[in-house]
């Protein structure tokens, strides 16, 4: 638990970094371009302040009569300075066509040449602003020209010190600065309560564990045989594997499937039931299979389901392995009693010297068992085939049956294990259907081999039905594996039933 609580956190931790690393460079660039346009409009506010200011003052008559005589007397002069103080400006300066002041908050600087060299447009007849070092210092200047009759007759110039001028830039930036402090706290708070809901729903995996797990859930899904499908609630196909892409032999890669609709796959959905959780038994294109689905739920809510074929042929081989499992170990039981039983026979006939006796017992004992095995060392050249012989005979015995096997003239062996397994296959299907059935106390099986073509023959005889053994041999998946066998299957039409299976089975070419 507590190497899990560490792994979350440093989720967490890393989350809220990249969160908060992103917030505040995307918070600091926008605060700093919004400074940078809230300088730039100040500067642009201030340098129409100063054009507006000035065009008033060129048409002021007293500057205008100041100009013409060349000479500020001091109402103008008090008057150019009261213009400065109540526009906050720092001085208002009107000059000559020579570039003399007439006027300057410093009385000491009237009559002098207009420091700066920047006036020298404006005595040109142009209106507009610079930035220069005068004897104030370093300001922002506005230059107006002033005209009399369409002559221009002198300037006038404003300004205000770029240190004035920054402090006001200064004052008028607290209120960003306050909204980027509570942005930058509403944003890490924010960052760390996004960076836990994305750990929670991630469930408090590193993206290394996530990719991990992708790869491993492909790796299951792409390896396992059976075909596996997701979909939603709408029955659109959202996950298949390779196994459920060929289900209609389809020669497409599996991911061109995600998207449609499940009829792509599941050529008749109509026979089967997503919301039941019990397999169910399902045919498609001559193939049995055993269908089960499970709803998929996230949070509480189903969003889908997950499909899962399971290839029948291979259940009931598992059940029958499973059966022949439990009649082993039932017979072994058995047979360990009736061992008990016949030795116990034995040792009487021994401890009374009945030796002729015992002799003839022990013939009785031994002479069918080994009849059998004898003939089938003679008759049967496939291991596979006498292997199954044996195993099928004791399965029935186990349902007091006997398999009674007749072989004319022999059963050579065969190169073709696929073709093998594949009659292995029908015989143990066809068995399998019988067993479940009340049996008689014998069952004749006569095989007869000629030219590449084998003929099973079943004997069979009350209590089987008719129905019964119509319904075994029916089954699509029984009619396929005879289609892949080039065989075919016969039941005669009167009493005592005689089934009979002729299939191909090629013998080792001769040398």
């Amino acid at each position: 638990m507590k190497g899990l609580k560490i792994k979350g956190w440093r989720l967490w931790g890393w989350l809220s970094l990249i969160f908060t690393s992103t917030l505040l460079v995307t918070v600091f660039t926008v605060y700093g371009f919004t400074l940078l346009e809230n300088r730039q409009q100040f500067e642009t506010r201030e340098s129409q302040l100063l054009l507006s200011v000035g065009r008033q003052l060129a048409q002021e008559p007293r500057v205008i009569s100041a100009l013409k005589a060349n000479k500020a007397d001091p109402a103008t002069r008090a008057y150019a300075n009261s213009v400065a103080k109540n526009f906050k400006l720092d001085f208002v300066v009107i000059m000559n066509m020579q570039a003399i002041r007439l006027t300057h908050p410093d009385p000491k600087q009237i009559n002098r040449h207009f420091r700066g060299g920047d006036e020298v447009r404006a005595l040109q007849g142009h209106a507009y602003v610079s930035v220069q070092r005068g004897t104030l210092g370093r300001s922002l200047r506005g230059f107006v020209p002033v005209y009399q009759n369409r002559k221009q007759i002198g300037v006038v110039a404003l300004g205000i010190k770029v240190t004035a001028l920054q402090m006001l830039i200064h004052n008028s930036q607290n209120g960003f600065r306050l909204a980027l402090l509570v942005g930058i706290v509403m944003g890490i708070l924010i960052a760390f309560l996004v960076a836990y809901y994305i750990k929670r729903q991630l469930h408090d995996l590193e993206p290394k564990e996530i990719a991990r797990l992708l790869e491993e859930r492909n790796a299951m899904l792409e390896e396992t045989k059976d075909p596996v499908i997701v979909v939603d609630l709408n029955q659109t196909i959202v996950l298949v594997n390779r196994a459920a892409s060929k289900l209609q032999r389809h020669l497409i890669h599996e991911q061109a499937f995600i998207g449609r609709p499940l009829t792509t796959l599941i050529a008749h959905p109509e026979r089967i039931k997503l919301t039941v959780k019990t397999e169910q038994f399902y045919q498609q294109d001559g193939q049995d299979y055993l269908f089960s689905a499970a709803p998929i739920i996230v949070k509480k809510q189903k969003i889908g389901y997950v499909i899962f074929l399971r290839n029948a042929t291979e259940a009931i081989f598992v059940a029958d392995q499973l059966a022949n499992t439990t009649a082993y170990a039932n017979a072994l039981q058995s047979q360990s009693h009736e061992f008990m039983n016949k030795l116990h026979v034995i040792y009487g006939l021994v401890a009374i010297k009945q030796y002729d006796e015992l002799a003839i017992y022990l013939q009785d004992l031994l002479k069918p068992e080994q009849e059998f095995a004898n003939r089938l060392a003679l008759l049967v050249k496939n291991p596979l085939v006498a292997g199954f012989m044996i195993g099928e005979r004791e399965k029935f015995a186990e349902r007091k049956t006997t398999l009674n096997f007749e072989i004319v003239p022999e059963l050579p062996a065969n190169p073709n294990v696929s073709e093998t397994k594949s009659l292995l296959t029908v015989s143990r299907y066809l068995h399998f259907g019988l067993l479940q059935q009340d049996l008689p106390a014998t069952i004749l099986i006569q095989l007869d081999y000629a030219q590449n073509q084998l003929t099973i023959t079943y004997h069979l005889a009350q209590p089987l039905s008719r129905n019964t053994l119509l319904s075994v041999i029916h089954q699509d998946y029984f009619q396929q594996l005879l289609s892949d066998l080039h065989g075919t299957a016969t039941l005669s039409p009167t009493d005592p039933l005689v089934l009979t299976l002729v299939v191909d089975y090629h013998e080792e070419a001769k040398k």
